[in-house]
């Protein structure tokens, strides 16, 4: 039997003159064949039909609706081809298909309702080589449990999400191109399944991939671009698997899997996200095999209770870390490679990590840092971390180790107190500083392994830590072997000790200061490794600086004391000048003798004993001092009350210090101040110093320390003594946030809390207690604290607490009230230091501030004259005394591409440059990557952002994703801001960026972070000639020649439709141009053939 064929047409002699018509008189299997034209007509389709545009005919059909569906299918098999089909009827899709199957090739879909095409009840759709679009909604939505297919096929620009398979919705998607997507680009829920292959999707407004609720998917192939939320969002308690695909330049996170999800991932590769790349979460799971991390901020982050498998995992470029494991979450990798970032391995909160086997190097920070009740097992993993730790355990945690390699670290491996180490079989080698350092408080069991060729000492064994080492070998080392305090439980059992150029197993005396590795200045090296370290022939040696353990050593103490800031300065400046003297007479240049002999002036209780072990410390780690050991002593242990005894005494005293510092409290009691008639024997301890300083001049420093005006009477006292001591150190009183904060550092280590009413009892108390002369700082601050302890317990045994937190908890109750001053109190108390000008100790501030490097930004000259007012405050504040503190803060509101990065860094230069902070560098955080579990997580987070910033800018940006976070979080954030903000110094400032709308409802619900901003900026939007200029810039930095002509073609085309995004999307659209430039001069036809492609590719 011949096909029925029908024609319609809208001027055919013969033929039907609507679609309807025809449908009525067609029968099961006609063809309907459609003329080019327009066909108004709202279609149903009950019989199994084709209905096609006539291919031999030229000129597109398109069939529109008005109202209703424009296609609506009911029947068994109903072909679509070579039809455009669109619809004006916001509640009613373009293509209905409730039963049978509804065929389209070729065809082209517009819609501009809830969604362009649906395939519900029991439809099904099989879609090939067609094009779809929908301003309103979604593309293509999938509720029916027929199989459909949807195969080389474009969604493009829909008002909501790509492709929707929902409720029990199957499909199969195949060779596609998903662009565009205001909302997701495949969204799979409810018991939906599909299947994802080969498929592209591009600049998605939310996840470009989602997965939730019990759906399944397995997802082959896919390829995602420019999403600008986030590429995965995986959730869903059904079966996923995720294979050979890539996921790139995410304006957030990558792949974020929560919420109970187990899903599977082979061969996948993340890059460039501005977020985390793997995020693992809320009790999920993830198998991962052979996976590829490269240039985020954080590798991988499981937590939450989240459980994670990685077989083959490779991170490079990891900005922060590449892995975090945090908050009970359990992670294991085999074959994990870390290349090229900063940091590696970080196990938080109570987490279980496991590695077996693989690489890992890092640039700077730790390679393995286990913390918090953590624990490890680390197996065949060969580690450098140039910069950190190889291995730190820290915080009640624990760590195995078995057959691994740790080389070229700053230090192995390092154990905190209370924290355990056990490490079998394994090398630690070449560390610049120690190869294993085992701190007070800590248990290490080391077994089997090879312990060579570190900077310092091979193995550091603090007070009261528990060490056993068994069939060991500690050769090579630049200091001691084996250092430890005699008495201490530390066991050398079957070990080879050899070859270290310090003592191979050096026993200490209890209350010995744990001295860094000594550096000989003279003789022969005999170890291999120390050969390696003076360089060959020919080769210049190795400069101080190389020689300083990084993070650990006794210039990271001195610069972690409170305050003493100009103390630091001169002690830093004399080691530098040590550091000169000594490089210069390696080269076999002169240099004039240095007197190495220190008065420390200041009052009591300042740190001065303390500097001068620190001292002594560092000049042995640069090989100028033997030991660098510290004997201090005090008037009665220099002086006898017999004639000749006094010589003897000081001698022997002399003769222990030789090689370290010998440190003489209260130097000024020597001589005979009282100007008395009896004998002075203090004055025979003098002379006899100085004799003996002069004949060991280069193996000992001498460091005498007392009042200010007592011992420059001292030095007036012997015309000997101001030769010998060419330099003062001046130590000034503690300021009082400086003594609260040695009050809470002591909390701290006594496991005590102070609560907000004890912190301002406290301050209250250090501001009204009298500050005579005789003022005694920080024994002041111990006291203090050691009243407030004896004050908590005789309360807490009046009343004793319901809970046993409070036996760590001190209030304003325990804090004493401040003793009123007395006359003599007043006259010496020292007046209030203004607040200097120039926050740099360096450099001044210019009385009228310079902006120039904002004058670089094209357009914002609103913005530009704003914060060039805001520098001259500054100096004006400065100038006159008043507070600086928090003045140079600022918020910048602006849409995306509105320039607030770059705002920021060019105003964080401007501050520098003007003397208002040390250097203007700046640190960028998004609000969303703040860990916020607990409001002290969040707190801790912030105070290291600002640590990481100090002396810069710290920019926090407002983005898309903190609005994700749950209330609680975002509070606890927005808190731990404005507390930080509040607790930074003067030479932190702190810039907030974000849209204005979400900056306004984040600052109008914290008025506590409002009030650490000075000034509320918003960047308004470019206008046509800064678009123009911003373009021209672009191409200049791109090696082209623009001529004014191209300036007027750019001016005419961006005026029709610019591309968005600001500065962002004028860049985009320079790289246009660019690309569609033959030469080296652009013509005004490239920017023609840009704007053509922008719109082709749906970039306005």
């Amino acid at each position: 039997m011949r096909r029925q064929t029908l024609t319609v047409s809208p001027d055919r002699p013969g033929a039907y003159r609507t679609i309807s018509q025809a449908l009525a008189d067609a029968r099961d299997g006609a063809l309907v064949l459609l003329d080019p034209g327009r066909y108004e007509e709202s279609l149903l389709i009950t019989r199994a039909i084709t209905l096609s545009a006539d291919a031999t005919a030229a000129g597109e059909v398109r069939v529109h609706a008005g109202e209703g569906s424009t296609v609506t299918v009911e029947a068994e098999a109903v072909q679509l081809t070579g039809l455009i089909l669109s619809g004006d009827d916001p509640d009613a899709p373009v293509l209905e298909v409730r039963q049978g199957q509804a065929a389209l090739d070729g065809c082209s879909v517009t819609g501009h309702a809830w969604a362009a095409v649906l395939a519900w009840n029991q439809g099904r759709l099989a879609v090939r080589d067609c094009r779809m679009t929908n301003t309103l909604g979604a593309g293509i939505v999938v509720t029916s449990p027929e199989a459909g297919t949807v195969e080389n096929t474009t969604v493009t620009d829909t008002g909501s999400s790509a492709v929707v398979v929902a409720e029990r919705g199957r499909l199969t998607l195949r060779d596609c191109d998903l662009t565009g997507a205001r909302g997701n680009g495949v969204c799979v829920n409810g018991q939906g399944n599909a299947l994802v292959e080969k498929t592209r999707i591009s600049r998605t407004a939310k996840p470009a991939v989602v997965v939730e609720q019990e759906a399944r998917a397995e997802l082959i192939g896919l390829a995602v671009t420019g999403s600008e939320m986030c590429d995965a969002y995986l959730t869903s308690s059904g079966k996923v698997t995720v294979s050979d695909s890539t996921f790139t330049g995410s304006a957030g996170p990558a792949v974020h899997i929560g919420t109970g999800a187990a899903p599977v991932l082979r061969g996948v590769v993340v890059s460039d996200a501005a977020g985390h790349g793997l995020r693992v979460t809320d009790g999920a799971k993830v198998r991962a095999d052979d996976c590829e991390i490269a240039r985020t901020p954080l590798g991988v982050v499981v937590e939450d209770g989240g459980a994670a498998v990685f077989g083959g995992l490779t991170v490079r470029g990891a900005a922060q870390a590449a892995v975090v494991t945090g908050a009970e979450a359990t992670a294991e990798f085999e074959r994990l490679t870390v290349t090229g970032g900063t940091g590696g391995l970080r196990a938080l909160d109570g987490a279980r990590l496991t590695v077996r086997g693989g690489e890992i190097t890092t640039s700077d920070g730790d390679g393995l840092e286990v913390a918090g009740g953590s624990s490890g097992q680390v197996s065949e993993l060969l580690l450098r971390a140039v910069g950190g730790c190889g291995i730190s355990v820290i915080g009640a945690s624990s760590v195995t180790v078995d057959s691994a390699t740790l080389r070229d670290c700053g230090t192995g491996a390092v154990v905190g107190a209370e924290s355990e180490l056990t490490m079998r079989d394994s090398e630690v080698g070449d560390a610049t500083a120690d190869g294993i350092r085992v701190r007070e408080g800590a248990t290490a069991e080391v077994t089997g392994c090879r312990v060579h060729g570190a900077g310092g000492h091979g193995v550091v064994v603090e007070p009261s830590a528990r060490v056993a080492l068994s069939h060991c070998t500690v050769m090579d080392n630049a200091g001691d072997g084996v250092r430890c305090v005699l008495g201490e439980p530390v066991t050398v059992e079957d070990c080879e000790v050899v070859g270290n150029a310090g003592t191979d197993l050096n026993r200490t005396r209890p209350g010995d200061r744990p001295a860094a590795a000594p550096r000989p200045n003279s003789g022969a090296r005999t170890t291999a490794s120390a050969a390696r370290r003076e360089g060959s022939p020919g080769q210049d040696a190795p400069s101080g600086e190389d020689m300083s353990p990084t993070g650990t050593g006794p210039l990271a103490e001195l610069d972690a004391l409170v305050g003493l800031e100009s103390v630091k300065r001169e002690v830093n400046g004399l080691i530098n000048l040590n550091k000169m003297a000594q490089r210069r007479a390696e080269m076999g240049l002169p240099m004039p003798p240095i007197s190495r002999h220190l008065i420390f002036a200041g009052p009591p209780g300042t740190g001065k004993t303390t500097v001068a072990r620190l001292y002594g410390a560092v000049l042995a780690e640069l090989g100028i001092l033997a030991k660098g050991h510290s004997v201090e002593v005090a008037r009665a242990d220099l002086v006898a009350q017999i004639i000749g005894g006094t010589a003897i005494k000081t001698t022997e005293v002399f003769q222990r210090a030789l090689g370290g510092v010998l440190f003489i409290d209260e130097a000024y009691t020597l001589t005979n101040q009282s100007k008395g008639t009896g004998p002075d024997f203090g004055q025979e301890a003098v002379e006899t110093l100085m004799k003996l300083m002069e004949d060991h001049r280069d193996d000992i420093v001498v460091i005498v320390a007392g009042y200010s005006q007592q011992m420059e009477q001292f030095l007036a006292s012997n015309p000997g003594l101001a030769s010998r001591f060419a330099r003062t150190v001046e130590f000034p009183n503690y300021s009082v946030d400086e003594l609260v904060t040695i009050v809470r550092n002591l909390c701290d280590k006594h496991y005590y809390e102070l609560g907000d009413d004890a912190l301002d009892a406290l301050t209250q108390y250090f501001e009204q207690v009298p500050k005579g002369p005789t003022f005694g700082n920080g024994r002041v601050a111990r006291q203090i604290f050691e009243t407030m302890i004896s004050r908590q317990a005789s309360r807490l045994a009046d009343r004793p607490p319901a809970r046993n937190s409070e036996l760590s908890r001190l209030t304003a109750e325990d804090i004493e009230k401040a003793p009123e001053p007395e006359d003599d109190d007043k006259l010496h108390a020292p007046p209030a230091s203004p607040l200097p000008a120039a926050r740099h100790p360096g450099r001044a501030a210019v009385s009228v501030p310079s902006a120039q490097p904002l004058e670089t930004l094209t357009g914002l000259d609103d913005v530009k004259a704003a914060l060039s007012r805001r520098l001259t405050d500054l100096a004006a504040l400065g100038r006159s005394g008043g507070e600086v503190r928090g003045m140079a803060n600022v918020v910048l509101a602006g849409e995306r591409g509105s320039g607030r990065q770059a705002v920021a860094g060019l105003y964080a230069r401007c501050l520098a440059e003007n003397g208002f902070l040390p250097h203007g560098a700046m640190r960028a955080e998004a609000l969303s990557q703040f860990p916020a579990r607990t409001p002290r997580q969040a707190t801790a987070w912030t105070e290291a952002m600002f640590r990481a910033a100090a002396g810069g800018v710290l920019l926090l940006e407002l983005d898309d994703m903190f609005d994700t976070l749950p209330p609680p979080y975002r509070a606890a954030i927005a808190d731990a801001v404005a507390v930080g903000a509040q607790a930074a110094g003067p030479d932190t400032a702190m810039v907030l960026t974000g849209t204005d709308s979400r900056l306004l409802a984040l600052l109008r619900g914290h008025g506590d972070l409002t009030r650490c901003f000075a000034e509320y900026l918003r960047l308004r939007p470019y206008g046509v000639p800064e678009i123009t200029e911003l373009v021209c810039r672009r191409l200049r930095d791109l090696g082209h020649v623009v001529g004014e002509d191209v300036r007027q073609e750019l001016d005419t085309v961006l005026a029709a439709g610019f591309p968005g995004f600001g500065a962002y999307g004028a860049h985009r659209f320079a790289d246009l141009v660019e690309a569609h430039c033959n030469g080296l001069t652009v013509e005004p036809k490239d920017v023609r053939a840009a704007a053509g492609a922008a719109s082709t590719a749906g970039d306005r």
